[in-house]
């Protein structure tokens, strides 16, 4: 059995580097970024977890009282052996926590010592809850220290990136917490890059498709990051809350500063109940600043590490849609290296099944300034230069059918399947769903041009033969769907939730129809329910009565952001917000003016950037921030 041995108490040390926070750090970042009292041993904790244990061991500790380490573990690197050794561990501590609670007369000196942990004043009650609340947690000062020395190619430029648009550059830290400044990071719930975005969220802000994902692109994504956290802060007023609303969404934390009625972010990690709020989200701001303290002195903690020099590119637009061979043909290098420097082109585009898109930057490793990248473009043959990019064959899922099948039939490797659909990493898929696939040869010329018509005449599109299953359509015109999917929708700060008392808050572009058809009942019901006339509209921002008689509130919870979720995956899949402004409203304009004509955006995108806005009762001078939208 692997050795393990005791940690009774927050290192001195440890503690004593958190509070000189205050002192290492800039002032203005004292401000920002504050450390109350109550969460300085939380930091102490992932202090240690960043810089003392690595992935090779983990602290068994104390899942709300951070300070409260019991035993430190040496794994074995097998998940089974492991698995059993946290299990027993936990067991034989929850044993004799529990014991305590019952009878502290004659304490063995195991169980002295953990009294000793939890100091004179613990009552019997909190050692037996104490006793289910066990956590295990993996150390991660190797990956930190890795993560530092990668951070060197990206942290000018971040910084560089929030100070553009006007946030503190303290915040280039966050990546260490997300991903350790791994490129190729990839999450459970399907979050990628450095900035860990999820596809719903990352939409808003980048470029995300079958061909292009920006997410793992660290200057597209840095961008995105830097506005998504400005949105939070708008919408929460602190930086702790905003940051806490990066890995906990703007809705979750505005709910928990109106449950509580403060914007102390020491009360809402201690007291917040929510059903989501965990303890990753729970913990986000404290172990940020942990990170931003080691990241601040690196050399404090792990001695001298080298870090990678910044990355320096030559940027080159492509002109049409081209072959990635083409491409690297054409400036005499290869697809392996171009891959490694545009890591948001997929997989499709290396295999050759789709091309560069036209007005795409590659980014090449800095050529000579001699070098003319117009004489070098100008290498493309001409046969190898499109107007379109290839378009794609739709497969729809039947019983029995699996990604290796449907890849073998069709003459596509997996990892195309995979990476154009957006699979995660057990390829799971469900009867029904339609999954997108290049088109190759299999396709004749006259399927193509009678699907193009017609698309053109807004027809249905003819059925292929029988051992395609599939329906060809032009990806530049028209999107396939499949069965909406319940996806996050961390950046929308809307108010889901049903209340304690079965009412919600009204929402933009729900009707009463829709919340009858999400309780199975009539509208006739909502109406008599709430004394609505018949004729009278909602009003977004009321609150409505609802009757929970057939389905639960939960139920109801999660058919309302099914969808939500598939009205905004929709909508991103076509427009991105680049940046936004401030409107001040001017006599006889009315909201839906300005958002139909003069800005052309949909009113539920306003409502998302001005949640507070009480839209019947505004006034000439009302400022409002309006997201500016641009074309995918």
């Amino acid at each position: 059995m692997p050795r393990t041995f005791s940690v009774f108490q927050i290192s001195l040390g440890a503690l004593l580097l958190v509070c000189a926070l205050g002192t290492t750090a800039p002032s203005k970042a004292n401000d920002l970024f504050p450390l109350p009292e109550e969460l300085e041993s939380d930091v102490a904790f992932w202090i240690r977890v960043y810089t003392q244990i690595d992935t090779n061991s983990g602290f068994i500790h104390d899942a709300n009282k951070l300070g409260v380490v019991y035993e430190t573990l040496n794994l074995t690197g097998r998940r089974t052996a492991d698995n059993r050794l946290i299990k027993n561990t936990k067991a034989r501590i929850a044993k004799a926590l529990n014991k305590l609670a019952d009878n502290r007369d004659s304490p063995t000196q195991a169980e002295q010592q953990l009294l000793k942990l939890w100091g004179p004043g613990v009552t019997s009650s909190d050692l037996r809850h104490a006793a289910s609340k066990l956590r295990f947690q993996r150390g991660q000062s190797n990956r930190f220290q890795d993560g530092i020395a990668r951070s060197g190619q990206w942290h000018d430029y971040i910084t560089q990136v929030m100070s553009e648009h006007g946030l503190p550059v303290e915040l280039a830290a966050l990546p260490h917490v997300e991903s350790s400044f791994n490129l190729d990071a990839y999450s459970s719930v399907g979050a990628s890059g450095i900035w860990q975005f999820t596809r719903s969220t990352g939409r808003r802000y980048l470029h995300i498709d079958y061909v292009l994902d920006e997410r793992m692109d660290p200057f597209a994504a840095s961008i995105a990051a830097a506005q998504l956290l400005k949105h939070n802060l708008q919408l929460t007023g602190s930086w702790p809350l905003a940051l806490t609303a990066y890995n906990h969404g703007a809705s979750g934390v505005r709910r928990a500063k109106k449950q509580l009625g403060t914007s102390d972010i020491a009360i809402i990690a201690r007291r917040y109940k929510g059903r989501s709020f965990g303890f990753a989200s729970r913990n986000f701001y404290v172990s940020f600043l942990a990170a931003l303290e080691v990241s601040s002195h690196p050399k404090r903690y792990f001695g001298p590490v080298a870090k990678r020099p910044s990355v320096t590119y030559t940027p080159v637009e492509i002109p049409d849609y081209i072959p990635a061979v083409a491409f690297a043909d054409a400036f005499n290098t290869d697809i392996k290296q171009l891959k490694r420097h545009n890591r948001a082109l997929l997989a499709p585009v290396w295999r050759g099944k789709k091309h560069i898109p036209k007005g795409f930057v590659m980014r090449l490793p800095l050529l000579d300034e001699t070098t003319a990248i117009n004489d070098l473009l100008a290498r493309i043959p001409s046969n190898k230069r499109f107007a379109e990019q290839t378009r794609d064959l739709f497969h729809k899922v039947v019983p029995g059918d699996t990604v290796s099948e449907i890849a073998s039939r069709y003459g596509h490797s997996t990892g195309d399947i995979v990476a154009m659909n957006g699979l995660n990493r057990r390829y799971q898929i469900r009867v029904g769903q339609v999954l997108r696939l290049p088109m190759e040869g299999a396709i004749t010329t006259a399927q193509v041009n009678t699907a193009i018509v017609a698309q053109t005449q807004q027809a249905p599109i003819p059925k292929p033969a029988p051992e395609l299953q599939a329906a060809i359509i032009d990806t530049g015109t028209t999107e396939q769907k499949s069965e909406p999917a319940i996806i996050d929708i961390l950046a929308d700060p809307s108010d889901y939730t049903v209340a304690t008392d079965n009412t919600i808050e009204i929402q933009a572009t729900e009707t009463l129809g829709h919340y009858a058809e999400w309780l199975d009942l009539r509208a006739s019901g909502l109406r008599k329910l709430n004394d609505m006339p018949y004729g009278r509209p909602l009003v977004i921002g009321h609150r409505l009565r609802l009757d929970f008689s057939r389905i639960k509130p939960e139920e109801f919870e999660q058919r309302r952001l099914a969808y939500q979720s598939e009205l905004q995956q929709n909508f991103f899949m076509v427009w991105q917000i680049r940046e936004t402004k401030t409107h001040i409203i001017a006599p006889g304009e009315s909201l839906w003016l300005l958002t139909r004509t003069q800005f052309k955006i949909p009113m539920w995108l306003l409502r998302q950037y001005n949640p507070d806005l009480n839209l019947d009762k505004l006034h000439p001078g009302t400022a409002i921030v309006i997201p500016q939208l641009v074309s995918t």
